[in-house]
């Protein structure tokens, strides 16, 4: 059965305050463009949509840059604020992940040991053939753009580092632990959703949710797809109903990718439908013009 509707309007509301917390962290990091929240949700939204379509994440950035350039943030200062995120990102993810790793390392070994069992079994192997095939496939379509990406991109973002450098502690330090405030409530979202599920071990999940929203970003995949789906499958296996499985599986992923990726689709949709509205009459305006001259 779907997870009650309590559970899933507490792990609504950590999905929207994640949303909340990264809009105020990506305006600190670009402090003089003026950027209100709004648009700063937009930037971030534009973001998820490709980032959740695209192999390995490619079109993410992108994406985001093009939600700054609309809003009319200056090229350096929009990559400074990208490239000083990245790097917040990276570094307490990986603390992080040293963290639960060590304070969870039986349940860490016990997980991984499930999975391997699950990969292994003689049902599983098509799908474990299927997932391989297709993460290879992103693989090579990830590889082939980075080597064509020009290299002036890079040069751009070596001098967007040393703009963002005039930031100072303070703002990267909130960025920080705004950053930190977004990472938990993400990871909350799984935990919220099988609480008082009996058998269910509050650290494996914890554990388990990290692995699994974050986990991804290593994967070729679209939003990790396969791999993320064999995993959840594998910690859980033995503990919830096949249908039951299925229904948290969808609710996990509509709280923490499928309405993130939903919201940037429908608001880039807007802008591309309106901005193609403007230039349709501006064009029939010019049209009209001409032949009033004529």
């Amino acid at each position: 059965m779907f997870p009650s509707l309590g559970h899933q309007l507490v792990a609504l509301t950590l999905c929207t305050g994640e949303v909340l917390v990264r809009a105020i962290r990506i305006r600190l990091l670009v402090p003089t463009s003026g950027l209100s929240l709004w648009r700063a949700v937009t930037v971030n939204a534009y973001g998820d949509a490709a980032s959740a379509a695209t192999p390995g994440r490619l079109g993410g950035e992108p994406a985001r840059f093009l939600g700054f350039r609309r809003a009319a943030v200056p090229a350096p200062e929009a990559l400074a604020g990208l490239a000083v995120e990245s790097m917040i990102d990276w570094m307490l993810l990986g603390l992080a992940t040293v963290v639960l790793s060590l304070a969870l390392a039986g349940t860490a070994a016990e997980g991984a040991r499930r999975l391997v069992v699950l990969a292994t079994s003689p049902n599983a192997r098509m799908l474990v053939a299927l997932v391989l095939g297709l993460i290879v496939l992103c693989a090579v379509v990830a590889w082939r753009y980075h080597r064509r990406a020009p290299t002036a991109a890079s040069m751009t973002l070596a001098l967007a580092w040393r703009r963002a450098r005039a930031l100072g502690w303070r703002p990267v330090a909130l960025a920080a632990g705004l950053t930190t405030l977004s990472m938990a409530a993400r990871t909350a979202i799984l935990p919220v959703l099988v609480a008082g599920l009996p058998g269910i071990a509050p650290g494996a999940v914890v554990l388990g949710s990290f692995a699994l929203l974050f986990g991804q970003l290593a994967l070729p995949t679209p939003a990790g797809a396969g791999g993320v789906e064999l995993a959840f499958i594998g910690g859980f296996a033995g503990m919830v109903g096949s249908g039951d499985l299925a229904a948290l599986l969808l609710a996990w992923r509509i709280y923490t990718l499928i309405l993130g990726a939903a919201l940037g689709a429908v608001l880039f949709a807007r802008v591309s439908i309106a901005s193609w509205a403007t230039r349709r009459r501006y064009s029939a305006k010019s049209s009209v013009n001409v032949r009033s001259q004529l």
